[in-house]
């Protein structure tokens, strides 16, 4: 049996004893976590793969964190994907991974929200996370980045090299001010927002950090900016709507450090075999000539 196949096989021995029975597991999807729907249950469980073999007590703290951000986002009225209600959300040992299950969403359809409404859903998630009391990370998703800077420094690629010279200005900007970063999704790509049955709801809490202004904001629009280009409709509009230059900088800084952080820990994740090598190369090829134009933009954003 595969290693994947044991682990269902865990997950399901574990359901039965919380009383769940005649369950089909359904893939939902694979990569730095394994997603089963427990068919015929509106429960999701999710299995921390890689990270539980990195650092078996840091991943069980992290779901801790995740379930404890989606119960708080719920208490403000933020639309958030929450753990399930039909058994304890757990986390479990499953196997030496570390699993919490969650509320299922069914497959729904949904017009993309439009550059305000996206706007408006990204501030809302940002505003309430302000109030997030827990022991937070300090720049908790950027360190990541860091670390894969740190392996991609002996790669020859002269454009994986222009990015780590950038990288380097904007990891000092990051950290000259700890006092002023506040508590943020950290990860608010769109593919983090959900369309459910009851509209478009936030999900993957793992990332939560302390982390600069508008770094949820520079989350979402970045990979649509980068493929995108500097008209894509909702990074232009939040071009248009800052009101100071002093936010438009932060802003500036925010987005330069976030499409760091998803190039070059794609390449780093993909290149040792757990990510899409195809997407992590088109976005380098993108990467160097974006953070010029936004540069030209932002002026001394970085």
């Amino acid at each position: 049996m595969s290693e994947k196949g044991k682990l269902v096989s865990q997950v399901l021995l574990i359901a039965e004893k919380t009383g769940l029975t005649e369950i089909t597991p359904i893939e939902l999807s694979i990569g730095g976590n394994l997603i089963i729907h427990l068919s015929p249950y509106p429960i999701v469980a999710r299995i921390a793969t890689v990270s539980s073999k990195e650092d078996s007590e840091y991943a069980n703290k992290i779901l801790v964190r995740e379930l404890r951000v989606a119960s708080h986002l719920q208490s403000k009225g933020i639309p958030a994907l929450l753990p399930s209600e039909l058994t304890d959300a757990g986390p479990y040992d499953v196997g030496g991974a570390w699993m919490t299950l969650w509320r299922y969403v069914a497959p729904t359809q949904l017009q993309p929200p439009s550059p305000s409404e996206a706007v408006e859903l990204v501030n809302g998630l940002s505003i309430a996370m302000k109030d997030f009391s827990g022991d937070l990370p300090v720049l908790g998703v950027w360190e990541r980045t860091c670390q894969s800077a740190n392996k991609l420094r002996s790669n020859s690629d002269q454009r994986i090299q222009a990015l780590l010279s950038v990288f380097q200005r904007v990891n000092k900007q990051m950290r000259i001010e700890p006092s002023l970063l506040i508590p943020c999704h950290g990860d608010a790509h769109a593919r983090n927002l959900l369309p459910s049955p009851e509209g478009w709801i936030w999900s993957d809490f793992e990332d939560v950090s302390l982390m600069p202004a508008y770094w949820d904001l520079a989350s979402f629009v970045g990979n649509h900016a980068l493929f995108g280009g500097i008209q894509q409709p909702t990074f232009r509009y939040i071009l248009n709507h800052f009101d100071n230059g002093t936010d438009l900088k932060a802003f500036g800084v925010a987005i330069t450090a976030r499409t760091l952080m998803s190039t070059l820990g794609n390449l780093d994740f993909s290149l040792a075999g757990y990510g899409d090598l195809k997407f992590a190369t088109r976005q380098l090829e993108l990467a160097e000539d974006f953070l010029r134009q936004v540069e030209l933009i932002i002026p001394r954003s970085i």
